[in-house]
Parts: structure tokens; sequence; C-alpha cells
């Protein structure tokens, strides 16, 4: 048997500074966290225990407990989904590029909806789970605002945007 095991090959050795630069990342993500709604909360993959420091986190009024409790935040994080917490970050934050890209696209579906008729049967064999008479009902409104002639700008009336927010809340399913 040779003096020199090879199991301890695979061992991926992480340095104390990498490892307080994730913490220190994970207390950010954590204290981003605890700014957010508990409605909007719903759509992050929190566990149990997430969800109560979050809670608790509401009740802390000294400066010194809010610092101890991210750090404890931030350790509950460490086994829970990360990049499923931050995806949902990003779809909030508007200088994401996932936020601009939902963006962008639910404004290429609002213009391509009004303008052209074939487009409602694509976003229908795009997105089959879409109430069909609701989703009607506001493109048809939405078509009645705009100005007659078709190379004009989409108009910005209440009903183009309540189109383009019911588009983005269809995207993020």
């Amino acid at each position: 048997m040779n003096e020199f095991d090879d199991t301890h090959d695979d061992i991926e050795w992480v340095s104390k500074s990498e490892m307080k630069r994730d913490s220190h990342l994970l207390q950010a993500m954590g204290e981003r966290l605890l700014g957010i709604k508990k409605s909007a909360l719903a759509k992050f993959p929190l566990n149990d225990e997430l969800l109560a420091a979050i809670e608790e986190s509401k009740r802390i009024k000294s400066n010194e407990a809010m610092r101890r409790h991210l750090q404890y935040v931030g350790k509950i994080m460490r086994g829970s989904d990360i990049e499923g917490i931050q995806r949902e970050l990003d779809r909030l934050d508007p200088s994401s590029e996932l936020y601009l890209r939902v963006q962008n696209q639910a404004e290429y579906w609002r213009e391509k909806l009004i303008k052209t008729d074939p487009a409602e049967a694509e976003w229908f064999e795009t997105y089959p789970d879409t109430e069909r008479q609701t989703f009607r009902n506001i493109v048809r409104a939405a078509k009645k605002e705009q100005p007659d002639d078709p190379a004009a700008p989409i108009a910005g009336g209440k009903n183009s945007k309540k189109l383009l927010k019911w588009i983005k809340e269809q995207l993020k399913k």
C-alpha cells in the first residue's frame, strides 16, 4: 500500500477569505429579503426556518441586534436554494438583466397582440394555461384605445397598461 492516499484529491479546499465573502453575500441577500413584502415572499423558494427568521426581523429595533440577526439569516440561507432566491430577487430588481428581459418580452407581446390579429393564436400556443375570455377582453379593450394609424406607436392608455401588467404576470408563471 502506498504512503500517500489518493482519496483526498477530490476535496476542494476553500480559503477562509472566500468563506467570509460567501457569508457576506448571503447576509446581503438576506437583507434584501427582509425588505420584501410578505405577499411577494410567497414566490421565493424559502424554507420555514428562513421565513420565520424574516418575520422575526420585523420586531428587531437595535442596530447591533439586527447585525447579529442578519448573520443568523445568512447562516440559515446556506442550506437554501440560493439560485432560486437570487432569480426571484432579480425579477424584482429593475437594474437586473432578468427584469429587463421580462420587460422587453412583455412590451414585444403587447405590441404584437395589439397590432396583429394572429398574435392571439400564437399566444395561446405559447401559453396554453391562459384564461382565454379575460385575455381576449383585455386585448380588445387595448386595441380600442389605439389610434387608427397602424404606423403610430402604441398609446399608453389604461387598458394598454393593464394588458402589459397582465402579460408580465403571465410571463412570471
